[in-house]
Order: C-alpha cells, then structure tokens, then sequence
C-alpha cells in the first residue's frame, strides 16, 4: 500500500506519482487546484479554477531526489545561499518530507501538514491549506539546550504573462542588497520594473507586497508575518541561458517574490523556542 494512501480524501486529496515519478499529492477543493510534492514539502502547482496558473513551474526543471525543483514554492531551509556545509539554499528542498496530516475544512478548503525528517534538536514542519487562496506556515522550534540559528525563505515563483510589463508594488523606500552590483541601495519606485537581470534582498521589511500583471489581466497579492525579508528575482537572457533546468525564454513569463528571513534577519531561537513564517497568496482581477 502507498503510504500516501491513509491520507486521501475523497474528492479531495489523491495521492499520485508526480514528475519523475516522485510521490504526490493531487489537491482539488471548489476554488483552486494544487500538486504538491514530498520532495522539497514542494507546492509544485496552485490553479484557481478557470484562470491561468498563479506558479510558475519550468518545463525544464529536474524531478530527481538529489535535485530540487525549479518553479513553485521551494522551501529554504536552514540556510539562505550558499553556506559551508550545506547544500545551496539549504537541504529542506532536497529532503523527501513526511506527510502527517490532511484534513477537509468547513469552507471547503484543504489543509496538509508535512514534517521534515532527520532533524535532531529541531523540528520544522510546514503546513499548506489549498482553498480560495493558498496559505503556506513554515514553523521551526528549537527542542535543544543551544541556541539555533536559521535562515528560511518561501522561494515562490509565479506565472506572468510578460515580464516587461510587470509591476512588483508595496517596497518603496525599503532597503536592499542588489545583488548583480554588490550594492546597497533604497527603493525609490511606487514599482519595481524589469529590464535586466534582477536579484534583490529587500530587509527590514513585512509589507504585503502586489505583482501587477497586465498582460494575464490579474494582480497577485503576497501577504506574511514572521518575515522580515522580501527577495525579488528574474534570471534575465544570460542567466536564463546558464541554468540547465530552467528554459532559455522563460524569464519572460516568471518573477519570484519571496518571503522569508535571511543575513542579517536571520532567526535565532533560545532552547524552547519557536518560529513561524506564514505566507497567504491570493489572485484577483487587474483594476
């Protein structure tokens, strides 16, 4: 038997072989559709019914255990980048997770909870509830005698219908880390526009942030807490062209907005303690 199986709900929660063949789960509720993964906790998928995709998924993306998939939400987790012995952006993403819990809600929504394996004076789990919007909570706690520190981030990639007429809207006068430059710089636009590669750490900031898409004719809206970090990322031509799982032209139809805590708002939690960051994504039309 799978082991997925015990969690199904009926007209609800399937499991399936995804991509790769690695093990998924099939999400339908009145409102919106989702594929997530167990490799990564990864929420490959979220449709709102009768509308375009609100994630971006690569055609060319990797669907390999030792690989992490590149679209979606990939979960990073406990390091931001690259650090000494960890994998890039943290090993969360690469771990197959354990799912603990699905449970139909009254509103007709869908909530999953997945725990991440391994851990030994930690744990991290993260909970994903599929409905009119899509709710992700990322909660680490800290059962050791020493204090830990971590950096987390919901890596989101979302569809666009064309990047050189997107908007990101909600970081004017935020500081950030350019990271093509290595500068340090403070927004200055109502808007954030594309026209070259862009990978910014905006810090010290909880705003909700918008993605203004004109050309799908739709805003998407990013709210969170426990966050004090929002990154905004498009590989552009040349990055696009490096990177073997992702496509050549696809910079034009994604941007990341991620949410989450890094560098210098890294957490650290005291023997006891814990911490959630929790993201809410809700799609609606341009005005």
């Amino acid at each position: 038997m799978n082991p997925l199986e015990r969690h199904e709900i009926p007209g609800r929660v399937s499991a399936i072989a995804g991509k790769g063949g690695l093990p998924a789960l099939h999400v339908e509720t009145p409102a919106s559709i989702a594929v997530i993964y167990l490799h990564g906790a990864h929420v490959a998928s979220w449709d709102r019914r009768g509308e375009p995709p609100v994630l971006f998924l690569s055609e060319a993306s990797s669907f390999e255990p030792d690989k992490p998939i590149r679209g979606g939400v990939p979960l990073i987790f406990p390091s931001f980048g690259a650090r000494e012995g960890q994998p890039f952006h943290g090993f969360a993403r690469i771990t197959t997770w354990d799912l603990t819990e699905s449970l139909a809600l009254e509103d007709g929504s869908v909530r999953l909870r997945f725990t991440l394996p391994g851990l030994k004076d930690q744990t991290a789990s993260f909970v994903v509830t599929v409905g009119e919007s899509l709710r992700m909570e990322l909660t680490a706690t800290n059962h050791g005698t020493a204090d830990f520190t971590f950096e987390n981030c919901l890596h989101t990639y979302f569809t666009i219908g064309d990047i050189h007429r997107t908007e990101v809207r909600g970081l004017k006068g935020v500081t950030y880390h350019d990271q093509p430059s290595g500068s340090q710089r403070v927004e200055e636009n109502d808007s954030i526009r594309f026209t070259a590669e862009t990978d910014r750490i905006y810090q010290n900031t909880d705003a909700a942030t918008v993605i203004a898409d004109p050309a799908l004719g739709r805003t998407i809206v990013i709210r969170k807490s426990g966050s004090r970090s929002t990154v905004v990322w498009n590989p552009w031509i040349e990055k696009a062209k490096r990177m073997p799982d992702f496509g050549d032209d696809e910079y034009l139809r994604m941007v990341c907005v991620e949410s989450g805590n890094v560098r210098e708002h890294a957490i650290t939690l005291a023997p006891g303690g814990s911490h959630t960051l929790a993201v809410e994504i809700a799609a609606c039309p341009l005005e």
